[in-house]
């Protein structure tokens, strides 16, 4: 063979190889790129007041991938204090939605104080992401998360800074319990943008009557029941109670690629084995579980704590806490509950009491 031949022939060889090489690595930086690029995972707890959403939340609050806010529908309620929730419910998903995307202006709207702060948002040191940088400029101090060092150095933090932090996590969360009509949401599941998973939280109602008088709830129990002459404690649990029902109702109706996007989860099942549910919850939002995490869960269910000018304290025994509601109840009240709540104690698992004295009696238990 020519010289000339077998030199263009290694020519054509080296030139064969190094293309294939430049495939692979730009494949390689491709695939990378795009791992990169994954959307967000979006994640909204719904519930109603005083059925153990805080904590939920809080399991999300302290996972290191989490921006979470709690409760922006407080802002929108605050604000329209005269209108009834069929309507607020509208206002409150559209906040919900431009917080999931990150753009914040629509909040600003809603908060009554300076709109340039973040102190201007009644909770804002519920969120750990909102106290650490780079939403907050001062570092968290040793030993990490502190609401109330958070009031005190964050407040100044401006809604730009939060909408910076928002986009640097792979998980926005939030938590609400001012969605109490399924259907308004439907529509986030078809935007493009978001990657939405529900997760309704549900509660015994009887727990939940007991809990709330010691609550202040007047003004939202006035939006709640804008049709209503009055707000008293019967027809309020009736009407939390209906729409948890119909929320579980409208999800099944709403078919598999909205029910495959959903978990419901009970209080109790969540206080009785924390790790187990957290773990659980945690991979329905694609998060995976930590030995810190773990660790915190389970102090914060097991040892009673107190804190000192703190918006909630979250340490308790939390399987005592789920039997608390029969040492406050009357055996008067807790049937009137039931009566007005019978279709989400059937649905969710929940029997009638029959007795006074199967009301006190802690061997017997009442969730299935």
């Amino acid at each position: 063979m020519p010289i000339r031949s077998i030199f263009y022939f290694c020519l054509f060889l080296v030139i064969i190889f190094f293309s294939y090489e430049l495939f692979q690595v730009s494949g390689i930086s491709s695939t990378k790129a795009y791992e990169t690029k994954k959307r967000p995972i979006h994640v909204l707890i719904i519930s109603s007041w005083r059925s153990g959403s805080s904590f939920i939340g809080q399991v999300f609050n302290h996972h290191p991938n989490v921006f979470y806010l709690f409760e922006p529908g407080h802002s929108v309620w605050m604000r329209f204090k005269t209108e009834g929730a069929k309507l607020l419910h509208y206002a409150v998903r559209d906040l919900i939605h431009s917080l999931f995307t990150c753009d914040v202006t629509p909040l600003q709207q809603y908060v009554s104080e300076d709109s340039r702060y973040i102190s201007s948002l009644s909770f804002f040191a519920e969120s750990r992401a909102l106290c650490s940088p780079p939403s907050c400029l001062h570092p968290m101090v040793p030993g990490g998360y502190n609401r109330s060092i958070c009031y005190q150095l964050c407040g100044k933090s401006t809604f730009d800074k939060m909408a910076e932090a928002c986009h640097k996590y792979s998980h926005r969360i939030m938590k609400t319990v001012r969605i109490l009509d399924f259907t308004v949401l439907l529509p986030l599941f078809r935007d493009p943008e978001l990657d939405l998973r529900i997760i309704h939280l549900v509660r015994d109602p009887r727990a939940i009557a007991s809990s709330r008088k010691y609550f202040s709830l007047t003004t939202d129990d006035k939006i709640l029941l804008k049709e209503h002459d009055k707000a008293t404690e019967s027809p309020v649990m009736a009407t939390i109670c209906n729409a948890q029902v119909n929320i579980s109702r409208m999800v099944k109706a709403a078919g598999h690629s909205v029910e495959s996007r959903y978990m419901l989860i009970r209080h109790e099942d969540l206080s009785r084995e924390p790790i187990v549910n957290a773990k659980k919850i945690y991979e329905f939002s694609g998060l995976e579980m930590t030995p810190d995490l773990e660790t915190w869960i389970y102090n914060v269910t097991h040892v009673e704590k107190n804190e000192r000018n703190a918006f909630m304290s979250f340490s308790k025994q939390s399987s005592k806490v789920i039997q608390q509601w029969r040492k406050t109840m009357d055996f008067k009240t807790v049937k009137e509950i039931e009566e007005y709540c019978k279709g989400a104690m059937d649905l969710f698992g929940y029997l009638p009491v029959s007795s006074m004295s199967d009301l006190k009696n802690m061997s017997l238990d009442f969730v299935l």
